[in-house]
């Protein structure tokens, strides 16, 4: 007689990342930058940001808490120099200039609606403690069961241990976890800890998806 299968535990947490998700893709602002040095977005992106894999660029170890915001500018010039490209010096302060974003506000209502229906929320971000103030400016912070940022945690999507700080402050199991965002590198390693993801490329088509899981 073969085995029953174990039914899928239900989800009874959803976990939201911040750019691309809650606020416009960070790529916005990049786009302006790329255009002054005659260069495409995806290589600004490995310039500014960093590879897809976390390691050792400037970006990653502000995110992780390891050096300020304001090292960054400054240790940029061996990967521009990679492709070529001479950095004016003011481009992380461009990308970060107040005003270049815009909040989703129909996303920020889900989050508020699925708290009150009971379930846990979470942010989950690869963030620096400098963007703090301003983050808690655009969000209800109250609307969320914790928040996970990357800083205070020593650990950036996509290494594992901020996954596992995630389940932990929430108190949930990982397969109780649906997760949102926008980064393909960031949903595969939340797949492989058993979470339901949604990999968001417009935001507004995500947020009926969010139900699917739940019904």
């Amino acid at each position: 007689m073969p085995m029953a299968t174990p039914p899928k535990p239900s989800i009874n947490a959803v976990v939201f990342d911040f750019g691309g998700v809650l606020i416009t893709s960070i790529t916005n602002q990049l786009s302006k930058i790329a255009q002054r040095h005659s260069a495409d977005v995806p290589t600004m992106l490995a310039i500014m940001l960093g590879p897809h894999d976390s390691g050792d660029h400037p970006w990653h170890r502000a995110e992780r808490g390891e050096i300020a915001v304001s090292d960054i500018q400054h240790s940029l010039q061996p990967w521009a120099a990679e492709h070529n490209i001479s950095l004016h010096g003011d481009e992380i302060e461009a990308l970060m200039t107040p005003g270049q974003y815009t909040v989703i506000q129909s996303m920020l209502d889900k989050v508020g609606e699925l708290k009150r229906r009971g379930l846990k929320t979470g942010l989950l971000t690869n963030t620096f403690a400098e963007f703090r103030p301003t983050m808690e400016q655009d969000l209800r912070f109250e609307d969320f069961t914790a928040v996970i940022e990357s800083f205070a945690v020593g650990a950036r999507k996509p290494e594992p241990a901020i996954y596992q700080a995630t389940a932990d402050l929430l108190g949930v199991t990982h397969p109780e976890i649906l997760y949102l965002d926008d980064f393909p590198q960031n949903i595969e390693m939340a797949q492989s800890f058993g979470w339901s993801t949604i990999h968001v490329t417009d935001p507004l088509a995500a947020i009926p998806q969010i139900d699917l899981f739940l019904n």
